[in-house]
């Protein structure tokens, strides 16, 4: 195993959008990192606030260099496959534009991902603080209570962009994925990595520590899944098509990759577009899951009756 020295570059990746609010913060927080970045890379998808003027005025005093780009405004996920795009060999984390990162996040990371071999892509995600618009803690994410993998990874996303940092080799598969994906974009890029990464024989690291405040106000771009409404719009978005339409979206940009899973993976994820289009012969055998229990029933339910 190769040990992550101090002079290992690591690149922060955000992506803006009408950030002014609370954009402050968060570029606040980055500066003061134990572990500093040692760059930072801005898509900007088309601000009408003061996010340029923010972005402008921090260029000038960050402790690191600091590059701003326009984004190709065509949504979160191609505003994120762009960034990643840019990013140089190294280590990579993702950041939004509205949390307030740990002052450890990037330390923690690059410490856990130092312990795994330098040619195995890994991902690395932690728990989060949730807060209301003031910063006030109002809750935190669960830890997974089941394995990380595959199986897990095409039905459920557990690693947050705000939260992941990948290692070398995961970033070298996900921006070679990325130039096959031709048509089928995925519509979360953070989900589209926890899958790319498990399927093609990585490791996933969870930190059971928070790394982050994650902030929820009105214009999360997803929101923090808790509470009885939360659980009431997951449940319609399974039995109104959205969240079938959302595997079978992220299953086929996977597709595209496929050379680049393990045979396992490819086997899987086969089975499991049959299963999607209601081809396959049986399709209780499609061995997928999700991390709560409810939930788990709710998925056998769908897969029986082909309700997605």
């Amino acid at each position: 195993m190769d040990a992550l020295m101090d002079s290992d570059p690591i690149t922060v990746l955000m992506a803006t959008c009408n950030g002014a609010a609370y954009l402050e913060q968060q570029l606040r927080s980055i500066t003061i990192q134990s572990r500093r970045p040692t760059q930072l890379i801005i898509s900007d998808d088309g601000s009408t606030d003061d996010t340029p003027d923010i972005l402008a005025r921090f260029i000038n005093s960050a402790p690191f260099p600091v590059t701003t780009i326009t984004g190709p405004q065509k949504g979160v996920a191609q505003n994120m496959l762009a960034l990643q795009a840019l990013a140089p060999q190294g280590y990579v984390a993702f950041a939004d534009q509205d949390d307030v990162w740990m002052p450890d996040k990037l330390a923690r990371s690059v410490e856990a991902l130092s312990k795994i071999p330098a040619n195995r892509p890994a991902l690395y995600t932690a728990r989060r603080i949730i807060t209301d618009d003031s910063l006030n803690p109002q809750g935190i994410t669960r830890s997974p209570r089941r394995g990380l993998g595959f199986a897990n990874a095409l039905v459920q996303n557990i690693a947050p962009a705000n939260t992941i940092m990948l290692n070398p080799a995961a970033l070298a598969l996900a921006q070679s994925a990325a130039g096959e994906l031709s048509t089928h974009t995925p519509p979360y890029h953070d989900w589209w990595l926890y899958q790319l990464v498990t399927g093609a024989g990585g490791k996933v690291f969870f930190d059971p520590r928070p790394a982050l405040y994650y902030r929820q106000h009105k214009g999360n771009y997803l929101g923090a899944g808790k509470g009885i409404s939360k659980r009431l719009q997951r449940l319609k978005a399974l039995f109104d098509g959205t969240y079938r339409g959302w595997l079978m979206a992220q299953a086929h940009a996977l597709e595209c990759s496929s050379d680049r899973l393990t045979a396992e993976a490819r086997d899987q994820l086969a089975l499991f577009l049959q299963a999607l289009n209601g081809t396959a012969r049986i399709r209780q055998p499609v061995r997928v899951y999700r991390q709560s229990f409810p939930e788990q029933v709710l998925l056998r339910i769908s897969l029986v009756t082909h309700r997605f």
